[in-house]
């Protein structure tokens, strides 16, 4: 399971009903926006995607918490785009929500899955 840091605090990912709305509703194109944006690893998508999977801690993390986190991270030189890439798999693209679409985007280009497998692995 996926993990992150926030207010000195190590906390598991995880989206549930309540995230995957949230997130949704984040971007204008809904779900198949936050999928299209989690595969090409876009870094605008990586708060969203924090404050959804993190609702399920109970904590109320504010936007300054997670973004705050997120600098430390890159100023810690502990998240890079690969890193990012790879949360987005494991939060967004093996959640049960997503997952099925992302199965099928991706078997429409096999060359895609394939260099998106390598990178992740």
């Amino acid at each position: 399971m996926a993990n992150f840091t926030i207010n000195g605090k190590k906390q598991d990912l995880k989206l549930t009903f309540a995230g995957v709305n949230e997130l949704n509703k984040k971007m204008e194109g809904g779900a198949l926006e936050v999928v299209a944006k989690a595969l090409q690893g876009d870094g605008d998508l990586l708060p969203h995607v924090l404050d959804a999977a993190l609702k399920h801690t109970g904590e109320n993390y504010t936007e300054a918490d997670i973004m705050q986190a997120i600098e430390e991270s890159f100023e810690e030189e502990r998240l890079d785009l690969l890193g990012i890439m790879s949360l987005y798999s494991e939060v967004v693209s093996e959640s049960f929500f997503y997952k099925a679409m992302v199965t099928k985007m991706l078997a429409e280009n096999p060359e895609a899955k394939a260099a998106l497998d390598k990178l992740l692995k």
